[in-house]
């Protein structure tokens, strides 16, 4: 099938659209609870996981890139990886031929060498009915890789039944799931008999990559937990279901199989909870408990909803790898619009959220000369564990994208973008008063943080170069907006200089509540007091290129931030620098 069906969104669907999109018409019924009370992963007295990411605390700052910065002569997309024994990758694709010049096929394997420094090369091994088999009705469904992890030099990779065609319900149900395995890196393939998960029940299913030939687990877990294979589970689809076929999924289980006994179902065993500190299993699927729900919704009002989905769940089909350097575990999720980042000390959690970043709403850009940005997110996204630097700060996410874009290359390959993350480090304020002394140019891990960038520019910030305009154009119609930066230390600070960039007739402002925020044990808390000169008029009057200087009482953060109501029709506003002094 060619891509145009794989992130298909079906227009005037009565009764869909604003009601039922992004399937929230037959979402589970739960409450929202407030991320300050409770904590993702963590177990409420009432025995049900709580309802909400908690902010995570470990990374005082984390960032990642606006759009990919390497890319391969591939095509296809999802791309889950495996670092084997051999020390090459390997991974499989979805629609599409993979490397080389093969057919497309739903599903292909692949082999991949080199790194982001040298360049991404790769090979084409096997594709379609060699690897894995359809389980349901191949007229209405086909397969898709979820998941590949090498163990002991032999490779084990998830497949799902993943509903096809041109109907409404493409793409927005997946019923059936199973695992091949190869002995001999990806050559040939076993499968087995029958589904191993049916009725919608764990059927997209990714591996805990715990690096080369999955080494790292004994060190993580100890030699006993390290006999076992680890993979993450949702049910009903891979993401949310924009037709509302499925339940979207806001829970995310785990369960673990003997290391040499993956394909075999009666082996599997699925979380249950936590006695002490020790994780609990059972090999009853009925009797599992989610490692993390999450039922926050993006993009709840999208000013083009009746071309693009919004009121999106944020658990969907990523990865899971072991940062061994920080023996920290990262949950690679994301929306059609942002990616949503979590973070846990163990398999089973306390599972935090410790990034999102939105990309606002479509139409994207891509890359080519002459064009704004680029600026994409993507889905599928997973990171490789081979390209985890030594410290452990910077990583490499795979992710794809080729729906609504507004022109140049899209990034429908194997591509790759950098996430930088520092751990935080409890610390007191040590700067000195200083006029000259720019902390948006000097402070230690300097991290612009928008609500999004329309054009992916968030160094627009800090550049020094007052000629130039980011804006907040996203689709949707947002009740707050902001500017800001965290540090890895922090600092004493009592001016914040703001200068717009461009107005335009339908946005560019603050509307109301104009304000600095200061970041303090990773909550923003309004910082009292402050005067701006000259005052701001709230409406396109504020003016292109003009500064407005915030002065308030000395106080510390690691993180300072504009936050405002943006005005106009289209409820954005604009920015072409943003200073920070302590004086």
């Amino acid at each position: 099938m060619s891509p145009i069906g794989r992130r298909r969104f079906v227009f005037g669907l009565t009764g869909v659209i604003g009601t039922l999109s992004a399937g929230s018409g037959q979402a589970r019924a739960r409450s929202p609870l407030s991320p300050a009370d409770l904590g993702a992963g963590e177990i409420a007295s009432n025995g049900s996981a709580f309802e909400r990411a908690q902010p995570s605390t470990f990374f005082g700052t984390a960032s990642v890139a606006c759009a990919a910065a390497i890319d391969s002569d591939s095509a296809g997309d999802l791309w889950p990886t495996c670092w084997a024994d051999d020390d090459n990758l390997y991974t499989a694709n979805g629609d599409g031929r993979g490397f080389g010049d093969g057919n497309s096929d739903d599903i292909v394997v692949n082999r991949i060498t080199g790194d982001p420094k040298s360049g991404i090369t790769g090979v084409r091994l096997t594709a379609a009915d060699q690897v894995g088999a359809i389980w349901g009705d191949p007229g209405k469904y086909n397969r898709k890789p979820t998941g590949i992890v090498c163990v002991n030099g032999r490779l084990y990779l998830a497949i799902q039944d993943l509903r096809s065609g041109n109907a409404d319900t493409a793409f927005n149900d997946a019923p059936n799931a199973a695992v091949s395995w190869s002995d001999d890196h990806g050559s040939t393939w076993h499968t087995t008999q029958q589904p191993m998960f049916t009725g919608g029940v764990f059927t997209t299913v990714f591996f805990l990559d715990f690096g080369r030939d999955s080494g790292d687990a004994a060190t993580a877990l100890g030699p006993d937990a390290a006999r076992y294979v680890y993979a993450y589970g949702l049910d009903e689809n891979w993401r949310g279901s924009l037709t509302a076929t499925v339940a979207d999924p806001v829970d995310l289980f785990l369960a673990r199989a003997p290391s040499d006994a993956v394909e075999h179902r009666d082996k599997w065993e699925f979380y249950t909870g936590v006695s002490g500190e020790a994780p609990q299993w059972t090999r009853i699927i009925e009797e599992r408990r989610p490692v993390l729900r999450d039922t926050r919704r993006q993009y709840p009002t999208l000013r083009n909803s009746d071309q693009h989905p919004h009121n999106l769940s944020v658990l969907s089909q990523g990865g899971v790898v072991y940062n061994k350097p920080l023996k920290r575990y990262l949950y690679t999720s994301w929306t059609e619009y942002t990616f949503e980042f979590y973070e846990a000390p163990a398999p089973w959690g306390p599972w935090r959220l410790f990034l999102t970043k939105d990309f606002g709403g479509y139409p994207w850009f891509g890359r080519g000369p002459g064009l704004p940005g680029p600026k994409n997110g993507g889905y599928g996204t997973t990171i490789p564990s081979k390209f985890i630097s030594a410290d452990g700060r910077s990583m490499w996410v795979q992710s794809n994208w080729w729906v609504g874009n507004s022109g140049g290359r899209t990034d429908y390959t194997f591509n790759l973008r950098e996430l930088t993350v520092r751990p935080f480090v409890a610390q007191a304020p040590a700067n000195q008063p200083d006029r000259r002394r720019n902390l948006a140019y000097i402070g230690e891990s300097v991290t612009p943080i928008e609500k999004s960038a329309h054009f992916g520019h968030s160094e627009y910030l800090c550049d020094g170069d007052f000629t130039k305009s980011e804006d907040s154009f996203d689709q949707e119609n947002k009740n707050l907006d902001f500017w800001g930066f965290t540090w890895a230390a922090p600092y004493l600070l009592n001016t914040v200089i703001y200068t717009t960039g461009e107005i335009f007739d339908n946005g560019g402002w603050f509307a109301a509540g104009l304000r600095i925020q200061i970041r303090q044990n990773f909550r923003w808390i309004d910082v009292p007091n402050s005067e701006v000169e000259p005052r701001y008029p709230y409406g396109p009057a504020a003016g292109p290129f003009r500064t407005y200087t915030f002065t308030f009482a000395t106080i510390s953060g690691d993180g300072v931030r504009i936050i405002g109501k943006p005005g106009g029709r289209a409820y954005f506003t604009s920015i072409a620098e943003l200073e920070v002094y302590y004086r």
